[in-house]
């Protein structure tokens, strides 16, 4: 796998280098500096939203006593 920078002018790919290419090749194209999003795109909000809501962290609000100590640290930090 071969990594190089580019810019697109709008009807072709600038190379920041010269590319040897002696066949047809796939490549992917990202473009880095995209800031519109999708309707399949799914925030971080809406999934911390959706997480609180399942009930699914209820066992954190427990009185029980926690079964994990400080003492079960391999490193503490």
């Amino acid at each position: 796998m071969l990594s190089i920078r580019a810019k697109y002018d709008g009807k072709q790919l600038l190379f920041s280098e010269k590319v040897e290419v002696s066949k047809e090749e796939e490549v992917i194209v990202v473009f880095l500096n995209r800031t519109t999003s999708t309707e399949s795109d799914v925030s971080g909000t809406v999934i911390q939203n959706m997480l609180m809501s399942s009930g699914s962290l209820n066992f954190l609000e427990s009185e029980e006593e926690d079964i994990y100590s400080d003492k079960d640290l391999k490193v503490k930090y």
